[in-house]
C-alpha cells in the first residue's frame, strides 16, 4: 500500500527522526540477527535455561547412516554416539565395559560370556535385553552382512542366556573379541529390515533408535546432523542438550566460521590455516594421528573387471611402488604435517606389543625411478615403438585412469605428484579429481549381478580398527566386494591372518601380523603413501571438558572410538564485562552498524537545519 506523501516538511521532521533513530536500531539488530549462528555457538551468551548446543564442523559428509552401508568416518562418529557397544574403548583404545559390565572366556578361547547392564532402555522407551545382542551378532553372522562380516570370523552363533547374559559361541578361539567395533542394533526394529535391504537400500531414518547418549534425530544431507542427548541414558547424563554437525564444502570457510564464532569446533582444517589457529588466543588446535594412512589403491580383481589388467601383475604394481616419493609427499601435500608410509599398520598406535612392522632398509620401497623403470622393462612392458609410452604384453599402450578427491585438497596433491612420477615412467596417466560418490559406484560397480569394478588407481585414506587383526582382515579375499577395495587375494595372506586371530597370546600374535604386514607390503595392492596428521582445533574460551586420547597428545573428537569430550564438556560462565558473552568480532560490528547509524542521523539533521535555514532567508 503507499501512502500519501505529506507537502510540508516541519510538522514531520520529528517524527521522521525518531523514525530514522529507529530503523538505525533495527539495522544494526537485524546485523546482530544474521550473525545469530555465532551467538548460538556461544553457550555463555544463551540466557539460562537455553538449551546448551554444541557446535562442530566438518568437511566428510556422512555417506550413509544405516550402519551396515556407510562408510565414511563421519558416519561412524554418529553411530558412536547413538549406539553402545558390547564392549568400549578408552582413551588409549584399551576394551572398557559398555553395555557389557564384565565377561570371561572358556579355558579354550571358544566360548564367551557378557553380563550386561540392568535398566537400560532404548530411545523409544523398549527395554534392552541380551536378546538385542544375540539378534545383533546373528544377523551379521546369518547374513554375512559386508560392513561387519570382517569382525565377526570365527563366530558361530550368540544365544540369550537368560535377559542380561549372552554368550558368543566361536568355532576358534577370538583373539579380537573384546575389541570389535559393532554397534548393538535394537531387534525389535531391524527384525524387520531384510538383510537384502539392510546391505543395500535401507536408509535408517531418522530418529535413529539406539542406548547411546545422544540420538540422531534431523539429517540434511551435504548439510547437517542434528543430535539430542539421550534423557533415559544409562550412564551419567552431558551437559550438552543438542550436537550439531555441520559439513563444509569449503575447509577455509569452516576454518573462519570457527574464528569467527559460528563453531566451536571443527575437523579437516586445511594445512595452510592450522598455523593461525596455533597463534589465536581461546583456541586448541590438535594435530594428530589414529590408525589412518593414505594409500593409493591398485585394481587387482581376477575376476571381471573394468580396470586395466597389468595391475594383476606384481611386478608391475612393485615399480608404482618404486616411484613414490613419499617425503616430497609429506612436504608439499602435507607441509609437513604426515609422516612417509610403509605398512597398513600405522606407527605409534600400540604398545606390548607393538603391532606397527617396520621394513627393514633393504626390504623398503624408496624412492628409485631407476630401479622402477627397470623392473617394467624386465616384466616386459617396454616402449617398443619409441613413442615414449610403454605398451602392455599384448602391444596396447598403458593408459591408465588415476583419482582424487575433490574432498581432500592434499589428496590433490598427492594425485599430481604421482601423476608426473608415473608419466615418466612412460605411462599415460589420466588424472581426474573426483568425489566419494563416484569412488563408491565404481569400486563396488557390477554389471546386472555380477561384480564389475570400474577403477584402475585411487587415492583415499583408510582409519583402521584398534584390533589389528580387524583391520589385516579387511583384505582378505572373503572380503572383495566388501572392504577389500584392490580385490586382492593371497591364499598365503589370507592363511596368517586366521592364525593371528585366532592367537590369543599377544606376542606370538604379534609375530603372524607382522608376517601379514610383509605379504601385503611386497604384494603391493595398495601402495601406504603417508600416515598424515588429522587437523581439527576447539574452542577452549568458552567450553571445559576438551578430553584429548592417548595422555592428552591425540585427538579430542572425530575418533570413531571415545565419546569422552562429549560427554565432559561444560560451558564455561560469561567472563565478568563480556557484555553477556558476546564474541568480540560480533560486538565490533554491531558497535561499527551503531556508529554509522548515529553518523547518518547527524547528517540528516545537519541537512535539515540547512534547508530550515535556507527556507528562511
Amino acid at each position: 500500500m503507499t501512502y500519501p506523501v505529506p507537502q510540508s516538511g516541519g510538522r514531520h521532521r520529528r517524527p521522521r527522526l525518531l523514525l530514522l533513530l529507529l530503523v538505525a536500531g533495527l539495522l544494526a539488530a537485524g546485523l546482530a540477527s544474521g550473525l545469530g549462528s555465532a551467538l548460538a555457538a556461544d553457550p555463555s551468551a544463551s540466557p539460562a535455561g537455553d538449551k546448551v548446543v554444541l557446535h562442530v564442523g566438518w568437511t566428510n559428509d556422512p555417506d550413509n547412516l544405516n550402519p551396515f552401508i556407510g562408510a565414511e568416518t563421519s558416519a561412524y562418529e554418529i553411530w558412536l554416539l547413538n549406539y553402545d557397544f558390547l564392549t568400549g574403548y578408552s582413551l588409549d583404545l584399551k576394551p572398557t565395559p559398555d553395555l557389557a559390565t564384565s565377561w570371561e572366556t572358556s579355558p579354550d578361547g571358544k566360548t564367551w560370556t557378557f553380563h550386561l547392564r540392568e535398566g537400560v532402555k532404548w530411545q523409544d522407551g523398549e527395554p534392552f535385553t541380551a536378546a538385542d545382542v544375540a539378534f545383533t551378532y546373528n544377523y551379521i553372522v546369518e547374513n554375512q552382512m559386508g560392513a561387519f562380516s570382517s569382525l565377526t570370523t570365527f563366530i558361530e552363533e550368540a544365544v540369550a542366556v537368560d535377559p542380561l547374559t549372552v554368550e558368543i559361541r566361536c568355532t576358534e578361539p577370538k583373539a579380537n573379541m573384546i575389541t570389535t567395533w559393532i554397534p548393538i542394533l535394537p531387534e525389535h526394529i531391524w527384525s524387520k529390515v531384510g538383510p537384502k535391504a539392510a546391505g543395500a537400500s535401507h536408509q535408517n531414518k531418522p530418529p535413529i533408535i539406539g542406548t547411546g547418549p545422544f540420538q540422531a534425530v534431523e539429517v540434511k544431507k551435504g548439510d547437517y546432523v542434528r543430535m539430542v542427548a539421550n534423557p533415559t541414558f544409562w550412564g551419567e547424563k552431558p551437559t550438552i542438550d543438542e550436537i550439531l554437525f555441520v559439513t563444509y564444502q569449503n575447509p577455509d570457510t569452516m576454518t573462519q566460521d570457527l574464528l569467527s564464532g559460528n563453531l566451536d569446533a571443527a575437523w579437516g582444517i586445511p594445512s595452510a590455516q592450522f598455523p593461525k589457529l596455533e597463534t589465536t588466543e581461546g583456541f586448541t588446535p590438535i594435530s594428530y594421528n589414529l590408525l589412518t594412512w593414505d594409500y593409493l589403491a591398485l585394481n587387482c580383481y581376477e575376476g571381471t573387471s573394468r580396470g586395466n589388467p597389468v595391475l594383476k601383475d606384481v611386478a608391475f604394481r612393485q615399480a608404482l611402488n618404486w616411484a613414490v616419493d613419499r617425503q616430497k609427499v609429506v612436504d608439499l601435500s602435507w607441509a609437513g604435517r604426515s609422516q612417509p608410509g610403509t605398512t597398513i599398520m600405522t606407527p605409534d598406535s600400540w604398545v606390548d606389543p607393538d603391532y606397527h612392522w617396520q621394513p627393514p632398509a633393504e626390504a623398503m620401497y624408496t624412492y628409485d625411478p631407476a630401479k622402477a623403470k627397470q623392473l617394467l622393462d624386465a616384466a616386459g612392458y617396454k616402449d617398443g615403438d619409441g613413442d615414449g609410452v610403454r605398451e602392455d604384453k599384448g602391444g596396447k599402450p598403458i593408459k591408465l585412469r588415476l583419482w582424487a578427491r575433490a574432498e581432500s585438497p592434499e589428496s590433490q596433491k598427492t594425485g599430481s605428484l604421482l601423476t608426473g612420477w608415473f608419466r615418466d615412467l612412460g605411462l599415460t596417466i589420466e588424472y581426474q579429481v573426483m568425489d566419494d560418490g563416484i569412488y563408491y559406484d565404481s569400486i563396488w560397480a557390477y554389471e546386472g549381478d555380477t561384480y564389475s569394478p570400474d577403477f584402475d588407481m585411487y587415492l583415499w585414506s583408510y582409519d583402521g580398527y584398534a584390533d589389528p587383526g580387524d583391520t589385516l582382515a579387511s583384505f582378505i579375499t572373503a572380503q572383495i566386494e566388501n572392504w577389500n577395495e584392490p580385490c586382492w587375494s593371497n591364499d598365503e595372506y589370507d592363511a596368517v591372518v586366521g592364525e593371528a586371530n585366532t592367537t590369543l597370546d599377544p606376542e606370538k600374535r604379534k609375530e603372524l601380523v607382522w608376517r601379514a604386514q610383509q605379504i601385503f607390503y611386497a604384494q603391493s595392492p595398495e601402495i601406504a603413501i603417508d600416515y598424515p596428521d588429522k587437523l581439527e582445533a576447539v574452542d577452549t574460551a568458552h567450553w571445559d571438558g576438551w578430553t584429548r586420547m592417548y595422555g592428552g597428545t591425540g585427538a579430542a573428537f572425530y575418533t570413531s572410538y571415545v565419546r569422552d569430550s562429549y560427554m565432559n564438556l561444560k560451558p564455561k560462565a560469561a567472563a565478568e564485562g563480556s557484555n553477556g558473552g558476546l564474541g568480540g568480532t560480533t560486538i565490533a560490528v554491531i558497535a561499527a552498524v551503531v556508529a554509522l547509524a548515529v553518523i547518518a542521523v547527524v547528517w540528516i539533521l545537519v541537512r535539515g537545519r540547512r534547508e530550515r535555514t535556507a527556507e528562511e532567508e
